[in-house]
Formats: C-alpha cells, sequence, structure tokens
C-alpha cells in the first residue's frame, strides 16, 4: 500500500491529478524516451497504467488509488497491481501448465525434465502476478510529482531566504 500526503485539498489535489494526467500533457511527447500514463479519476477513485512504447504491454503494473481527506490537507493512498484480464490469463496459463503435467503423471511419462519445464513454467507464470520494482518506483515518482505542490518561488529567492 503507497500513501503520499499532501498539504492540497481534496479539490485542489484532484484538479492537480486531472491536470498532471492529461493527454494533453503528453502530446508530442517521445514515447521512446518518456514515461507515458494513461490515467482516469472518478470521483475519489484513480487508475493509473504506463503506456508501452508502441504496443500494449501485457502484464503492465498499475496503480489503483484513492484521493482522501486529511487533517492537513488530503493523501492519495493506493496500491500497484496488474488487470484483471492479465490475471485471468495468468489463470488459465496456471491451469494448462498443471493439466499438462497431470497428463504426463497420469501417462506414467512424468520424469524430471517434464516436472523441471512445468515447473519452471509455473515459476515465470508467478512471477508475472507481481509488480515490478523498478516500474514501482516509475509510478511512485510520478504520483510524488502530483501530490507535491509546485514551488511558486525562483531558486534566488528561496537562497535569499535561507
Amino acid at each position: 500500500m503507497l500513501a503520499l500526503d499532501s498539504k492540497l485539498t481534496v479539490d485542489a489535489l484532484e484538479r492537480r491529478w486531472d491536470e498532471q494526467t492529461s493527454p494533453a500533457r503528453f502530446a508530442g511527447s517521445d514515447e521512446m524516451m518518456d514515461n507515458i500514463f494513461i490515467a482516469s479519476r472518478k470521483g475519489e477513485r484513480v487508475f493509473l497504467i504506463r503506456k508501452a512504447s508502441g504496443a500494449l504491454d501485457p502484464f503492465a503494473t498499475v496503480f489503483r488509488g484513492r484521493i482522501l481527506p486529511c487533517s492537513e490537507g488530503s493523501v492519495l493512498e493506493g496500491w500497484f497491481t496488474k488487470r484483471l484480464f492479465d490475471y485471468v490469463l495468468l489463470l488459465a496459463l496456471f491451469a494448462l501448465d498443471a493439466a499438462v503435467f497431470l497428463q504426463g503423471l497420469s501417462a506414467g511419462e512424468a520424469d524430471a525434465s517434464l516436472t523441471g519445464w512445468c515447473g519452471a513454467f509455473a515459476l515465470i507464470l508467478l512471477l508475472l502476478a507481481f509488480p515490478l520494482r523498478s516500474a514501482r518506483r516509475r509510478y511512485r515518482a510520478f504520483l510524488e510529482g502530483i501530490v507535491q505542490p509546485e514551488e511558486t518561488n525562483q531558486p534566488e529567492q528561496r537562497r535569499e531566504a535561507q
């Protein structure tokens, strides 16, 4: 679970979410170099996914969360997950893997080789079910940019204040 505090009110954070995740913000971007995000918001619920370069990214990390009020502003809380279709696909592939193994076992052909291949395939499927740490870091950096209010002071003014 990720929780990012903001000094902005809920309404201001929702407006900032809409501005920062607007398709117009990413228009003209070089998809090979930039992180391009696709987002939506319905009330307090938010959804964020990174658009892959050139194609739909299977098993892409997704952020699902909510913007909630708190004592000193608001909080963006949510979790990293995969899309529902990805989990259904993983379950179907895992069932196919188990069926191949059980068929080999019932036919008396389940040797070490079949066990190894089916076990490795099941492990790969399991690893695909969890969001990668690097993806979570990219999303977190983008989300932190949304919840932090923009600084209005110029660098010279900040140095003078110190």
